[in-house]
């Protein structure tokens, strides 16, 4: 008997190894020139100068960065009466009137008064306009203290109890504040 032969198909294998190289490289170089092209795009970083910039140059790019930064806040104004009274509040073309009072009768007899918000903190200024406008800190304000009479003629108490709060209004509520001296502002027309 006779073999019979078989007719075996070609083995493909090298054909798609050699397709599949092709195909991985065109990816490759495709991705490259995507890449490229973006990175040509972008604008190239501006170098930092060789010596260092004068303390004048730094401090001026200092002062315009907070200004931005604070001239971005909403403004948020508190008007404190002459006897120690929060009794309102200025925000947004808005006015909420309101009476806190920030200074209270003192138990230590060799004081007459004390500062409400040194005993409660919810009895700061700050904390006091974060609850009136609802919200737990005021990170998008820029808080204004603005008492009705010039700053030397608040009580000590008081005085000192707005400076105390200034600092508790950033570490507490988030805010940038500051205490307005109505007689250091100018006359407006």
């Amino acid at each position: 008997m006779r073999a019979r032969h078989v007719r075996r198909p070609p083995d493909l294998t090298s054909l798609f190894d050699v397709l599949f190289i092709v195909v991985f490289a065109a990816l490759i170089r495709a991705a490259a020139v995507q890449n490229a092209a973006a990175q040509a795009a972008q604008p190239p970083r501006p170098r930092a100068p060789v010596t260092p910039p004068a303390v004048a140059a730094l401090h001026q790019q200092a002062l315009a960065n907070l200004d931005a930064a604070l001239a971005a806040r909403t403004p948020l104004v508190v008007r404190i009466t002459r006897d120690g009274t929060l009794e309102a509040l200025e925000v947004g073309g808005k006015r909420i009137a309101l009476v806190a009072p920030l200074l209270e009768h003192s138990a230590d007899p060799t004081l007459v008064l004390a500062y409400a918000g040194d005993r409660s903190a919810e009895l700061q200024v700050c904390r006091i306009a974060a609850r009136q406008l609802g919200t737990s800190e005021l990170s998008r304000y820029l808080v204004i203290m603005a008492p009705a009479v010039a700053l030397d003629d608040l009580p000590d108490m008081l005085y000192d109890g707005l400076h105390r709060d200034l600092d508790r209004c950033l570490y507490q509520q988030h805010a940038q504040a500051a205490l307005i001296d109505p007689t250091q502002l100018r006359a407006t027309p």
